[in-house]
C-alpha cells in the first residue's frame, strides 16, 4: 500500500533534455537523391545536416544497377548514338500508361542529359559503353562504370566522397520521428533520435525529404495494395519503411499513385536476381505450364508471377544454347555468387523431377512450344509467344532457375512542383517542405524505362536543395 501511495513518476526515468540545433538546410536520406540535394545545397553555400537513419547509406541506391536514364547526352554523342526530347517524352509517357505527371515528365526529358553531366563533372562518375536496346529503351540506359560492386554502390561511394570533402555534417544511426512547423503548416525543421539522446533541429530553408518509398512497410504496403503484395518478397532495400508517407501526413499532402510500384523477378531466400534472364527461355509454373508471354519486360513477368502462379513461384526453363549470352552469363554468376539454387538436366523430364514439376506435363508444353516457334505460330498458343526471335528449348543440358514476383520499389507518395515542393490537398506548396527519388509520387505509374527513378533522384534531389538554399539566404 506504501509502495502505491509513491507518485508513478518517481519510478520513471527522467527524459533526456533535447539538444537543439540550426542548419540552413537539413536532408533526410542518404541515398542518391539525398546525396545529390546535399553536394547541391552545399555548393550554394548553404549550411547543410545530413540525417541517415542508418549506420552506412542502406537505401535503394546500393542495390541499384546505377542505370541513369536520359537523352541528348554527351554519352550517347561519344557512343553515335542519336536522340531527340520529343521522342524521349512520348516513350516516358506510353511506358507509364499516360498516367505520368506530363510536367514533372517533360521536365526529367528537360533535365536529364543535365543530370549525367553533373554526375560526371561533379561526382566524378564514368559511363560504360551504351547498348543499343529495344524500344522503348533505345540508347538511353547509362550504366555507371563500377570497380565498387554495382554501379549503384558507385554512386553512393563517388557522392559520399564529395561530400566529406565539403565537410559537411552527417548524422547516421539517427532517426527522425517528426517534421516541425509553426501555426501556418510552414515545415521548420525536424525532431530526432540519435544514439546521444533527442535531436531539435531547425532549418531556415526547408528540409529535404529522400527517405525512399514504403515497400519495406507490409501495413503500408497492404493499406494501398492489398494484403496478397504485401507477400511479395523485397528486391531492394529492406530500411524504406514510409517515412514519405509517415512523416508528412500533418501536411496534408496530396498522395498520389499509393497503389502503384516497380517489380522484378527475385530468389527470394537468397535475393539473387535474374532480371532480363526470364526473356531468354520459357517461364512455367509448379504444375509445368507456361504462364507468361515471355516477350513481356522483367516487370510485367514479374507481376503475372505474383499474380497467376501459386504460391508465387515459377522457373525459367534454359536451353543451352543461351547460357554463354552476356546478359544470361551474368544471370547464372548472380545465382552462384548467391548461393541460390540453379537445377540442370539432360532432358526435360529429368529436369522437372529435380525442380518437383510433372514430368509429361513440362514436356508437353516444351513440345507445344518449340513446334509453334518453329511454325511461326507462337503468337496462336494459348499462352501467346510473340518475341520477335524466341528462344527454343531444344538443345541440352537444360537449366531451370526458380524465381519469384518480388517489389522494387512504390511509386506513391507525395505530389511535388517543378521546384520539388510537397503539395497538399490543394496543389499549393507546403513552405520548406520538399522530397525527391522514391518519396516523391506522380512521375512513375505502372512502369518506367529503365535508370528514370536515378536520374529522377538526381534532378530533383538538386532542384529541392536550389530552392531551400535560396529560402534560406531571403530568411
Amino acid at each position: 500500500a506504501a509502495a502505491a501511495a509513491v507518485p508513478a513518476a518517481a519510478h520513471a526515468a527522467k527524459a533526456p533534455k533535447a539538444k537543439e540545433l540550426t542548419y540552413d538546410v537539413i536532408v533526410v536520406g542518404a541515398g542518391c537523391a539525398g546525396l545529390a540535394a546535399t553536394i547541391e545545397a552545399a555548393d550554394r553555400g548553404a549550411k547543410v545536416l545530413l540525417i541517415e537513419k542508418s549506420a552506412v547509406p542502406m537505401g535503394n541506391t546500393i542495390y541499384a544497377g546505377g542505370f541513369v536514364n536520359a537523352a541528348c547526352t554527351w554519352v550517347q554523342k561519344r557512343d553515335g548514338i542519336t536522340d531527340d526530347l520529343d521522342s524521349f517524352y512520348q516513350d516516358m509517357m506510353m511506358v507509364s500508361k499516360g498516367r505520368g505527371d506530363p510536367e514533372l515528365t517533360k521536365m526529367y526529358c528537360e533535365q536529364s542529359a543535365g543530370a549525367v553531366q553533373w554526375l560526371t563533372d561533379r561526382c566524378h562518375l564514368s559511363w560504360k559503353k551504351i547498348p543499343m536496346q529495344i524500344k522503348p529503351m533505345l540508347g538511353r540506359s547509362h550504366q555507371v562504370d563500377s570497380k565498387a560492386g554495382s554501379g549503384g554502390s558507385q554512386m553512393v561511394e563517388n557522392m559520399m566522397a564529395e561530400v566529406e570533402k565539403l565537410h559537411v555534417p552527417m548524422m547516421f544511426n539517427t532517426k527522425v520521428v517528426e517534421l516541425l512547423h509553426d501555426d501556418m503548416l510552414r515545415c521548420t525543421g525536424v525532431k530526432a533520435v540519435s544514439p546521444e539522446g533527442p535531436l531539435v533541429i531547425h532549418a531556415k530553408g526547408g528540409v529535404i525529404l529522400a527517405t525512399g518509398g514504403f515497400h519495406a512497410n507490409k501495413a503500408l504496403v497492404t493499406q494501398f495494395m492489398g494484403g496478397e503484395v504485401a507477400w511479395m518478397p523485397i528486391r531492394g532495400s529492406m530500411t524504406l519503411t514510409g517515412e514519405n508517407i509517415l512523416l508528412t501526413a500533418p501536411f496534408f499532402p496530396m498522395y498520389v499513385n499509393m497503389d502503384q510500384f516497380h517489380a522484378g523477378p527475385i530468389h527470394g531466400p537468397t535475393k539473387a536476381n535474374p532480371s532480363q534472364m526470364v526473356n531468354f527461355g520459357i517461364c512455367v509454373n509448379t504444375l509445368g505450364n507456361r504462364y507468361v508471354d515471355e516477350a513481356s519486360t522483367y516487370v510485367e513477368i514479374a507481376r503475372h508471377t505474383a499474380k497467376d502462379t501459386i504460391r508465387n513461384s515459377a522457373f525459367i526453363i534454359l536451353d543451352s544454347a543461351v547460357v554463354k549470352l552476356p546478359i544470361v552469363a551474368m544471370r547464372i554468376y548472380r545465382y552462384k555468387a548467391a548461393k541460390a539454387p540453379i537445377f540442370e538436366a539432360n532432358s526435360i523430364g529429368e529436369l522437372a523431377s529435380k525442380i518437383g514439376v510433372p514430368a509429361k506435363a513440362l514436356e508437353k508444353t516444351v513440345s507445344e512450344y518449340n513446334d509453334a516457334v518453329h511454325a511461326g505460330r507462337g503468337a496462336s498458343l494459348k499462352v501467346p509467344a510473340t518475341m520477335k526471335k524466341p528462344y527454343t528449348i531444344e538443345k541440352g543440358p537444360f537449366l531451370a532457375v526458380p524465381f519469384s514476383g518480388g517489389m522494387t520499389a512504390t511509386f506513391g507518395g507525395p505530389k511535388i512542383s517543378l521546384k520539388g515542393e510537397v503539395l497538399n490537398t490543394e496543389s499549393k506548396p507546403v513552405p520548406g517542405l520538399y522530397a525527391a527519388g522514391n518519396a516523391i509520387g506522380g512521375l512513375f505509374y505502372d512502369d518506367y524505362l529503365s535508370g528514370s527513378q536515378l536520374g529522377a533522384a538526381v534532378i530533383w534531389g538538386r532542384v529541392g536543395a536550389d530552392e531551400a538554399a535560396a529560402r534560406a539566404k531571403a530568411a
